[in-house]
């Protein structure tokens, strides 16, 4: 777990941006490659460094707005799947205009075609691997609940839902109070 901006953030929560974040930004290099290999076409590192950082933010933000960095979406296959075609919809469109607004910023000549066609396997290919990566729950914290009543039944059941908590419950600790003295610490 890593503190940022008084949260807990989990392991797997950095590594799934940090890859998806990394295969965004090498589809448009590839897909520049792909497009134009053989051809003499050339392209400066810094034009496409900003293009490629446009796409990705672009594309990271449909994304995030159509659920896809949430694990109960990507577990449902069916949800998944749709939700994906029409993030990378919007996406596109949304590249378009701005493309269309701000030509510097333009992946040139059939390379957005090969560029978003790598970003679009490469996200569901990675959302399928970080589900299974997520099951085995092997870098899980493990933690033990301080209490039975109900608020801890809700922590527990939240922890459960969101599978990439970082977090495993191995228990629950029943809490006894006194009942002489109101003013008195719970004991274990």
């Amino acid at each position: 777990m890593i503190r940022f901006n008084n949260r807990y953030i989990s392991a797997y929560r950095i590594l799934f941006l940090a890859v998806d974040t990394a295969l965004l930004l090498g589809a448009v290099p590839l897909g520049y490659y792909l497009r134009f290999i053989g051809e003499g076409y050339y392209v400066t590192v810094q034009e496409l460094f900003i293009r490629s950082f446009f796409f990705a933010i672009v594309l990271q933000l449909s994304l995030y707005y159509f659920e896809l960095y949430e694990l109960k979406v990507i577990r449902d296959g069916s949800k998944f799947g749709y939700r994906l075609v029409q993030s990378m919809a919007v996406a596109v469109i949304l590249l378009l205009i701005a493309y269309y607004a701000f030509p510097i910023l333009t992946v040139g000549r059939g390379a957005l075609l090969f560029s978003i066609s790598l970003a679009t396997s490469g996200v569901f290919i990675w959302r399928i691997v970080y589900r299974s990566i997520v099951k085995g729950s092997q870098l899980n914290e493990r933690i033990i609940i301080l209490g039975t009543g109900e608020f801890a039944r809700e922590i527990a059941r939240e922890i459960r839902q969101r599978g990439d908590s970082g977090f495993e419950i191995i228990g629950h600790i029943q809490v006894q109070q006194k009942k002489e003295s109101e003013n008195e610490k719970p004991t274990v």
